[in-house]
């Protein structure tokens, strides 16, 4: 076979593999331990949720949503600034804009004045992505008790050169200062 051909093949075993067993609403996603998705993420912070606007990509061929997020407690990175709050905007692709809607099934849900600890990568011009979807989240309820929700994520495993789907598996839900101090002793903190 050339090799445009075996790669070709390849894909269609792949995507077949992949599509077996999968919901049709969901997005597939690699499951990261703590330890590579702190590994991954160039910054992690404990944030306060503040006010997101939906507009067109820079690029104009996607619609996105930018959500302001006020650094309380970085883990991880350089977010934290002298002498004051620092805030960044994190950019998701998806949301409703002049009347067309797009949607990334499995990507982190944000709600205003929400407590979370977050995984991030830079984007372009200042803007912070997510590191690994809704994985990259962690929320915090009023009882200081963090947990994910990863609705809308199929998840698969490495195995040698393959893909496995897995069950998701059981999101313990553990308190907030617990899952700081796992994150700063991982990235090589304290």
């Amino acid at each position: 076979m050339k090799r445009s051909v075996k790669a070709l093949f390849s894909l269609s075993v792949a995507a077949l593999v992949l599509g077996a067993g999968t919901p049709a609403d969901a997005t597939t996603a690699v499951l990261l331990s703590r330890e590579e998705l702190v590994r991954r993420s160039v910054a992690v912070a404990r944030v306060t949720v503040g006010r997101s606007y939906t507009t067109e990509s820079d690029d104009g061929r996607s619609i996105v949503t930018r959500t302001e997020l006020t650094i309380a407690q970085p883990l991880k990175g350089g977010l934290a600034s002298k002498g004051g709050a620092t805030t960044i905007v994190i950019e998701q692709i998806g949301g409703t804009y002049k009347g067309m809607t797009q949607r990334v099934l499995g990507d982190a849900r944000l709600t205003p004045g929400e407590d979370a600890v977050v995984f991030l990568r830079p984007g372009d011009k200042g803007r912070w992505h997510f590191t690994a979807l809704a994985l990259s989240i962690y929320h915090v309820d009023a009882k200081g008790l963090a947990r994910r929700s990863l609705e809308g994520l199929s998840l698969v495993r490495r195995s040698g050169r393959a893909l496995v789907p897995i069950q998701a598996p059981a999101e313990e839900v553990e308190p907030v200062e617990s899952l700081m101090t796992d994150v700063v002793r991982i990235a090589g903190g304290k």
